[in-house]
């Protein structure tokens, strides 16, 4: 069975469904960010993770560079803790889900989690791009080949399918499903 990601709404929660090798990819990718933001390290053997700066996480909130960076010194903290916190609750969220052990794996979203599982990915994609998610400019075609492709591809991938998903009204839901090879 290939990597694949289904998502579909059920009353009020959002179910997405990945294949086992993608929970795992996700579960290490969330992980990593969660190391990146916090500075630490998990193991012993973890190398110590890459720093990752507000303005690759957080796009200008001004069209003026210096007053965006005098924002993001201002509200770089509290926008950093509200990540962390929506990335530790989904690592929970996909976590739980893995170690059932089902195939595929189903994550169940409530509505009121989704909005931190699509900030989790949505900020899971900068360790992976050149520049800041807003301003990559990505050939999807060729993605698969670059460092971290195949992680971004699934990143991009469950925030798709999880939107399409929970903006769906819950009579008329029908499955929405998009695969990867």
């Amino acid at each position: 069975m290939g990597d694949y990601v289904r998502a579909w709404r059920s009353g009020r929660v959002v179910c997405l469904a990945v294949s086992r090798t993608v929970s795992e990819g996700l579960l290490t990718v969330l992980d990593e960010l969660e190391c990146a933001l916090t500075g630490q390290r998990k193991g012993p053997f973890w190398r110590r993770p890459r720093p990752l700066p507000d303005r690759r996480l957080f796009p200008d909130a001004y069209f003026d560079r210096e007053a965006s960076e005098e924002f993001r010194a201002r509200h770089g903290d509290l926008m950093r803790r509200r990540v962390l916190d929506a990335v530790r609750r989904t690592l929970l969220l996909v976590g739980h889900a893995h170690e059932a052990g089902d195939e595929p794996v189903v994550v169940p979203v409530s509505e009121d989690a989704v909005p931190d599982v699509f900030c989790a990915f949505a900020h899971a994609q900068a360790p992976y791009l050149s520049r800041p998610r807003w301003n990559a400019r990505v050939d999807w075609p060729t993605v698969p080949l670059l460092r971290g492709g195949r992680e971004l591809t699934w990143l991009v991938t469950c925030q798709t399918a999880l939107a399409e998903a929970a903006l769906t009204e819950p009579e008329e839901s029908e499955d929405v499903q998009v695969s990867t090879a």
